[in-house]
């Protein structure tokens, strides 16, 4: 009886963390990805996120006719893999000049998730194969 109730218990946290971890990656499905990402578009950055789970960049983009509105850009990637690519936390400061294209978020038309991007005029790596 000892032995069941340890692989039940081992099989219940099992099934937690796969159901976590599916439930996490089901983001996927914000992102438009059926038409053509947008882009390019420039503006400029407010602020960077280079934290845990997805770094996040925070945009200025200017409107034709109106003030600028503030993007989020989302990137797939976490942290430990944009090190890798050669990113750091101050790879992207407030005032640098982005030019991003990104697949637009399907409900929100201010927030995507970047399918690349320049930080003035030099691109970054974000091929992770």
């Amino acid at each position: 009886m000892k032995r069941f109730s340890l692989l039940f218990c081992f099989g219940s946290l099992l099934l937690g963390a796969v159901a976590g971890t599916n439930a996490h990656h089901g983001g996927g499905s914000y992102w438009d990805r059926s038409q053509q990402p947008v882009g390019p578009v420039t503006g400029i950055a407010t602020e960077f996120l280079f934290t845990f789970p997805h770094v996040s960049i925070f945009m200025d983009i200017a409107q034709e006719g109106a003030d600028a509105e503030n993007y989020l850009m989302s990137i797939v990637w976490t942290p430990t893999i944009l090190r890798e690519l050669g990113w750091t936390r101050r790879s992207i400061q407030p005032g640098d000049e982005l030019t991003v294209t990104y697949s637009p978020h399907k409900r929100d038309a201010r927030s995507g998730s970047l399918v690349s991007i320049e930080v003035n005029g030099v691109p970054m790596n974000m091929d992770y194969n």
